[in-house]
This record gives C-alpha cells, structure tokens and sequence, in this order.
C-alpha cells in the first residue's frame, strides 16, 4: 500500500511538471525584435530616387504620432518584387516597412545638407491621394 501511494504521488508530480514545461511561453522583452519586425508607417510624398528601383519619401510623418509631426525625408526601397512604388510617384502614399540601417530619418530640407539618407524597406505601399500638398 505504502509503495502505491508514493508511485500515485511520483507519477502526479512528474505529469504537473510536464505540464508546467509546455503550458509556459516566453514574453517578449518591450522593444525585442518581433516587436520591431512588424515596422513603422509613414505618411509622405513618394518621389523619384537617385538610382533604378529606389524613391524617396518626403514630407513624411509616422502614422499615429502624437505631438508635433516632423517633416522626415529618407530613401525607400521595395522590401520584395510584390511592393510596386513606381506606380505611385508624386502621389501621396503611406508607406508601412522598417530601417535597413542606423541612420535616422532626416527632418527639415530635402537636401539634408549633404547628409546621408537612411533607407526604408517597404513592405507595403498604399495610395492616400493623387498629389502631395
């Protein structure tokens, strides 16, 4: 009797404890990267770029900030062959995607006084107007 109690009391513990093991899931930290993977928008005015295949971005605002908005400018480049920009040069457009790189977005003039552009990977492009202004 002794002995089936303690394999009943061996075999409920083992099972808790499995179960404990597959019922837990880490939390992501705040900021950890499937919380970046899911990326930024921006509302802007898509125009050419320098080179085949690359636009910039002006006047652009991230959606949903709140507070002053900043008018950022920075290079956009399609994140797959699925991401059709061309189509919506000089059309206002919001731009959903994340930084390919550490440079931040450029606020102020187009020009950047000789600054270099960070580039944004969009994932996804939809039309908001057909001119900017």
């Amino acid at each position: 009797m002794h002995r089936m109690l303690v394999a009943t009391v061996g075999a409920v513990i083992a099972s808790a404890a499995i179960l404990a093991a597959q019922t837990k899931t880490p939390q992501p930290a705040s900021g950890s990267a499937p919380a970046q993977a899911a990326g930024k928008t921006y509302i802007g005015c898509l125009g050419p770029g320098s080179s085949e295949n690359t636009f910039l971005l002006s006047n652009a605002e991230e959606k949903g900030h709140k507070g002053k908005a900043e008018h950022l400018y920075f290079k956009v480049v399609p994140a797959s062959e699925k991401v059709n920009l061309e189509e919506r040069v000089t059309q206002q457009v919001e731009v959903t995607g994340t930084f390919s790189d550490s440079t931040p977005p450029v606020a102020g003039s187009e020009s950047g006084a000789g600054e270099k552009l960070p580039t944004f990977s969009a994932t996804k492009v939809t039309y908001k107007a057909d001119y900017c202004g």
